[in-house]
């Protein structure tokens, strides 16, 4: 059962952790998430992944109207990685992106989280991509105490990848500047649809999620998913807010990460991105734009000089 939970980033709560989240949670949830501003910044966690970034980073500020500050999370295996990223650095310096190389994943994130001033976050993984438009001052007026909001998620999101499984959709409502709103307990079978917490494409509170995170134990983005869902009573009732279409699209070409296992097309391989980025390529992320999430996450990329 904890290895079935464990594939869907669920984890298997004790009474004692039960009791001890619902005491600490309602403690804080009274006293510290108070609003100061409704600006909104972005983190992006990143492992081995120069070129799949620079895709990512490329496309955010390509589609993205009124974007915010990008932090960077990455981690490097090799002298080889660690040089490609220094070369995204170069890219990037006359854009609000900020690089931090990861020694302490949990401590780096909750420092991050806490010299920060926005009011609210959007986590990403580097395997994303914007396929759409999108003005980030639309988020500002969300409020995520009571709403969700998941750039992953949206009406063409009918097959999940993680289950290889087709899934059925919740009910959808229009909201405000053309966001559609729906109840992440409508789908009664576990999916997609039923996932309000998340690191692909959720923005949270920034001192919700600071405080959340200051309270579980977690190494990387996979186990703080996990962790995370000790909280899920807490978010399970809140609407979920979503594009017509997926915003943010996962591209399963390859996997980095070692807490768990998510399917992949295998289109290239780790390696063989990094050698295409030594040798000056890029990420054609163009030939994504606007198309069905079912056809971009398996999609294969092609590549144009730098």
């Amino acid at each position: 059962m904890k290895s079935i939970l464990s594939k869907i980033g669920m984890v298997m709560l004790r009474e004692s952790q039960l009791d001890f989240i619902k005491h600490y949670y309602g403690t804080i949830q009274e006293n510290l998430f108070i609003s100061d501003n409704n600006a909104v910044f972005s983190i992006i966690f990143s492992k081995d992944r120069a070129m799949q970034l620079d895709a990512f980073l490329r496309s955010y500020f390509t589609y993205v109207t009124n974007p915010g500050t990008v932090k960077i999370l990455y981690y490097v295996s090799s002298q080889e990685h660690d040089e490609s990223y220094e070369t995204l650095k170069e890219l990037y310096s006359d854009k609000p992106v900020v690089f931090i190389k990861e020694t302490h994943f949990r401590d780096q994130l909750i420092s991050t989280l806490e010299e920060s001033v926005e009011d609210k976050v959007i986590l990403f993984v580097d395997d994303m991509l914007f396929t759409r438009k999108i003005d980030f001052k639309s988020l500002t007026e969300i409020d995520p105490f009571k709403n969700i909001v998941a750039l992953s998620r949206g009406k063409d999101l009918l097959y999940s990848t993680v289950l290889s499984k087709k899934i059925e959709t919740p009910r959808f409502k229009k909201s405000e500047n053309n966001w559609l709103s729906f109840s992440w307990s409508e789908i009664k079978e576990f999916s997609d649809w039923t996932f309000p917490l998340g690191t692909s494409g959720y923005m949270y509170s920034r001192k919700e999620l600071l405080y959340m995170l200051k309270s579980i134990s977690f190494k990387a983005p996979n186990s703080m998913e996990g962790q995370m869902q000790l909280f899920n009573i807490y978010f399970k009732d809140r609407k979920g807010i979503c594009g017509e279409q997926v915003i943010t699209p996962c591209i399963h070409a390859n996997i980095t990460q070692t807490e768990g296992y998510n399917p992949v097309t295998g289109h290239f391989s780790l390696e063989e991105l990094l050698q295409e980025w030594k040798s000056g390529k890029r990420i054609k992320f163009e030939e994504f734009y606007e198309l069905p999430v079912t056809e971009a996450e398996v999609k294969k990329y092609s590549f144009v000089d730098r």
